[in-house]
């Protein structure tokens, strides 16, 4: 049979939405110039994903900036303290918050304004995603005891979008955790306070499809985690089982692959995502490798389990990417189809 397809979220850019996107997020548009550029877009993305013959798209994350450059902007109880880099190269250069009380998202995190925007465009939407607790502070990231303290807060504003999401008729909300990538390969954290944290995300979410995401972060090709395992994710899964339905997970190096017999021990009720695509990286993967590569998976995994996706979301790429990221969904596609 052939194996299904996903998306991990964000798409890439058009050229003839690029330029506006940047404006966007300068706060240089209308609030009515911004609506209607943001369903251009996602109407434009939409229709590219279910022209692939892709089982599941979204909208495209076009209201996020570089997929967390934004969050400093709608959280409250933090101040900017060094704005972001206008060109962006690594993460460095992202702004600096300091936190200077409770946090609060008293607008949302916009995840679901999104969904309600973009349900309404030809094809719909069938997968949306929110970032995690860590994610969304990010720019406060190296105030870890204030972070902790802040937990029950940040997890609260995670859960009320998620929930919003749910209660929109979202068929799969997808949370975003790519910070716990690094901090498990690391044993800086343990597999079950992470679990705790996603457990509390999805609390009181149910008759959907709850999904998690977790790499080894992105920013224009690097990773964030020193480490590029996924085997040490296998262990957090096991205490998920029951939380969440399904797990898309970065799967694109070799290090990656050459572990995968690690997944034999995927708790029954979850099913896998497998990120064998590299959107880091320009080289364009061929059908039969990806094909074989998804062949491995099957067989540690249960075909019946399979999926195949990216290794991550297109966001942080330029549209003149797109050529590349299109030439390698292609392929996927086929792979897929020829399983």
């Amino acid at each position: 049979m052939a194996l299904r397809t996903t998306v991990v979220g964000s798409w890439w850019k058009l050229d003839e939405h690029e330029a506006e996107l940047a404006r966007y997020h300068r706060g240089e548009l209308s609030r009515s110039e911004g609506e209607d550029l943001l369903a251009r877009a996602a109407a434009a993305a939409i229709a590219q994903q279910r022209d692939l013959g892709l089982d599941e798209w979204t909208g495209g994350e076009y209201f996020t900036d570089n997929f967390i450059d934004h969050m400093q902007r709608v959280l409250h109880g933090l101040v900017i303290d060094k704005p972001d880099e206008p060109d962006p190269f690594d993460y460095d250069d992202l702004a600096h918050c300091r936190i200077t009380g409770p946090l609060s998202a008293p607008e949302g995190l916009g995840y679901a304004r999104a969904y309600a925007r973009e349900a309404e465009l030809p094809g719909g939407v069938r997968k949306a995603t929110v970032v995690g607790p860590l994610e969304i502070t990010v720019h406060a990231a190296d105030q870890q005891e204030e972070l902790a303290r802040q937990m029950p807060n940040l997890i609260g504003i995670v859960n009320r979008e998620i929930r919003d999401l749910a209660a929109a008729g979202c068929p799969h909300v997808q949370l975003d955790v790519p910070v716990f990538g690094g901090l498990l390969n690391t044993e800086l954290m343990r597999p079950d306070d992470a679990a705790a944290i996603i457990a509390g995300c999805f609390e009181g979410v149910e008759g959907i499809t709850r999904g998690i995401h977790i790499c080894n972060g992105n920013f224009k090709g690097r990773p964030l985690s020193p480490i590029v395992r996924n085997a040490p994710w296998v262990a957090l899964l096991q205490r998920l089982s029951g939380v969440i339905d399904i797990a898309a997970f970065e799967c694109s190096y070799f290090a990656q692959w050459a572990e995968r017999d690690a997944f034999a021990d995927l708790p029954a009720g979850i099913e896998f995502a497998a990120g064998i695509v590299d959107e880091a990286s320009y080289g364009i993967e061929t059908v039969k490798k990806i094909r074989d590569r998804a062949a491995d998976w099957a067989r540690v995994v249960g075909e019946e389990r399979l999926w195949i996706s990216p290794s991550c979301g297109f966001g942080r790429h330029p549209a003149r990417s797109r050529p590349v990221l299109e030439a390698k969904m292609e392929n996927l596609a086929q792979a897929a189809q020829a399983f």
